[in-house]
Order: structure tokens, then sequence, then C-alpha cells
């Protein structure tokens, strides 16, 4: 197996990307978009039955749930889903968010029936198209030259998306200017976390090579075991994103991992994989995971902001521990009263992001998994 070098690669690209893309965004479109979100949220403070309803497909809807975390946290109601959306009729003022790279399938179907309907529209897309039909649609610039060694499968528009969308649902303020100002705070914010996590991990290549080298001994056909990613809240959604894409670690014959991302816990099996994620290392659901997996002779991998924690301590005495910056609160907020609950960044969440989609590129690298061989094991298109 290789060392690092292909994951520094992507990690700086991906940087490099996300950093590129909010230098371009059109300001103009951000403002007209903090509009509706503060309109929005005071119509929901003066008991005005507002609903928001986010959209998308695989990595994309997941890099959305992170916005919508971000916007309850930020004072709106609970928001739901389009797949859970009939629990309630849309109406006229409603929002509609949805996230596609390709600007095509089901979101664009249900964004132009939520326009037609009267509802705000908003989102985010590579395809200029989308600009022309929905005004309030941030069309993200793609990347020049785009490397499929160092981010298969497109994950640029993805992590850009996903840092965007977190950074505006994060920044709204009294008045779309204070919004605004603020997610040039918080954009700046995550990519010097970037630079700072790079530096940092020149000096953990043990922890990384050990990530590396316990999911690639469940990359070969021939292993049958399973590989779960668990966590819970925000975790669990990053958790998704990265199965998702670590389930097409793909090449026929001879490569076909197993991941597991939502579900199918009660039938994990001695020797299966879990990946066990969260930012305080605190989190009484989690820790229950990794004993729950310890009990039953699983490989157990965690990740976390905090050497010390007990998620740490834990791991690191069965296959490993990887330590990421980025969260400031020891105290997990799932062990916390309700009325706790604050405007939360997600800086560990989004730098677990970016780090996990760099080591996948080092991984497929190393068993000579092209992009051409990932796209082999994607969804039909009829799926979309």
């Amino acid at each position: 197996m290789s060392g690092i070098h292909i994951f520094q690669k992507s990690f700086k690209y991906l940087t490099n990307h996300v950093r590129s893309t909010i230098e371009n965004l059109d300001r103009s479109k951000l403002l007209r978009i903090f509009e509706i979100l503060i309109q929005t949220r005071k119509d929901q403070e003066s008991n005005i039955n507002r609903m928001i309803i986010v959209d998308g497909q695989g990595r994309s809807l997941q890099s959305l749930l992170l916005t919508e975390d971000c916007l309850e946290h930020n004072g709106f109601n609970i928001i739901l889903p389009v797949s859970n959306a009939n629990l309630r009729p849309w109406k006229t003022g409603d929002v509609f968010i949805f996230n596609t790279g390709s600007g095509s399938g089901s979101p664009l179907t249900h964004a132009r029936a939520a326009k037609d309907n009267g509802l705000h529209v908003i989102g985010m897309s590579y395809n200029p198209e989308m600009g022309k039909e929905f005004e309030n649609v941030l069309i993200l610039r793609r990347t020049v030259n785009r490397n499929k060694q160092l981010a298969p499968l497109g994950t640029e528009f993805e992590i850009a998306s996903a840092i965007i969308g977190v950074c505006l649902a994060y920044s709204i303020k009294d008045t779309a200017e204070e919004s605004l100002h603020e997610f040039e705070r918080s954009t700046s914010k995550i990519i010097k976390l970037y630079e700072a996590t790079y530096d940092y991990l020149e000096e953990e290549v043990e922890s990384l090579m050990a990530f590396i080298n316990i999911i690639s001994e469940y990359v070969p056909a021939e292993n049958q075991n399973k590989v779960y990613f668990l966590g819970v809240g925000r975790n669990e959604i990053i958790n998704r994103i990265a199965a998702i894409r670590y389930g097409h670690l793909h090449k026929e014959p001879s490569y076909d991992i197993t991941v597991i991302y939502e579900g199918h816990w009660d039938l994990r099996q001695k020797d299966d994989l879990a990946i066990v994620l969260s930012g305080s290392g605190a989190t009484s659901q989690t820790l229950t995971f990794a004993n729950q997996a310890f009990i039953s002779g699983m490989r157990i991998f965690g990740v976390t902001s905090f050497q010390e924690s007990d998620l740490a301590n834990f791991t690191k005495r069965v296959d490993g521990c990887l330590v990421l910056p980025g969260r400031e609160d020891f105290v997990s907020m799932y062990n916390q009263p309700v009325h706790r609950r604050h405007n939360y960044f997600p800086a560990f969440e989004l730098n677990t992001y970016i780090t996990f989609d760099a080591l996948l590129a080092q991984i497929a690298y190393n068993f000579k998994i092209k992009e051409e061989d990932m796209k082999a094991s994607h969804r039909p298109k009829i799926l979309e």
C-alpha cells in the first residue's frame, strides 16, 4: 500500500475548490436569499405557519441536511425533507430549497412544482439554466481542469454546497447585510480550519494510515463482512455522506466493499467494522454503539475532536482513532437539556467531510479503482 500523498493532494485540491467557489458566488443572490429566510423566520416567530422543505438526491441531499440542521439551530421550525413533506401540503409563501449539481431529475421536477404553487425556491446547482429558471438559485462555479483521481464522482460540488449551505444557514441575522457579513466570516473560518488541519495531519500519519489500512481490509470482494458508519445527529449525516461514497469502492471482479449507513445494526456480526463518529467523543448514544460493537466482536475505529475523550480512549485500545480539529465544546449537545440548544457551527463535521473524501481518494488510488469503476456502481438514472 502507498502512503498518504494522494490524500494530501486531494485535501488541498478540495480546499482550493471550495475557496474558489465561495469567491465566485453571486453576492446579490445571497442577499435575496437572506431576505427570504429572515422574513420566513419572522413569520414563524409570529405564529404564521411557514414550512421549509429541502430536496436533493444522494450526497447532495445529505449535504443539504446539514443546512437544514443549522437552520433549525438558528431559530427556524423543524424542517422536512421532501420525502416527508406529504405529512402536510405546501402552500404559497413556503420555502423550497434544493441541491443538485446537474440540475435535473426529481429535484428539478419538484422545484418547478413548488414555483408554480407560489413557494420561494432557493437552491444550488452547477447548471446555469437553473439560474435562468429560478432567480434565487446559486450557480456554483465548476472546477477548472477537474481531477477525477483527487475527487471521484463529482464530490467537488457536494462539499462546496455543504459548506455554502451551512454558512448561509448559520449566518442569518436581523438584516441581509449583517447576514452577508457573517457569511463571509464563517466561510473564511472553515477555509482557515482546512488549512490548519492539513498542517496538523502531516504529523498524524500513523492515525491516517490506521484508517486507510482498516478500511482496505474490507475492499477485496472475498471479504464479505460489512462496514457500519455510526453516529447521531449531524454526525449521522456526515456518516451517510461518507458511506455513500465509500460504497462506490467497487471494481469488477476483485473489489466490492459492503457499507451500511442506516438501520440493520441488529444484523451486525463478528469481524464487521464500526466507524464511530462523535465530535465531543462523549455522546452517550454513540458510546453505546461502540460498546455494542465491542461486545459483538467487531472491529472498531473512532473519529472525534478530543484526544482524551471517552470515545478516543476506548477506540485507541481497539483498532484506532483519528482526532480532527474543529469542535470547541467538549460537552455533548445530546447529553444537555433542550433549552441549551444554540446556533451551532458544525466545524468538526465539515472537517470530517473533507477528510473522509480525501482518504477515499487515497484508498481508491491504492486499489487502482478509477472514477469510471465507481460510476458503474452508481444508482440507475431512473431512481433520480
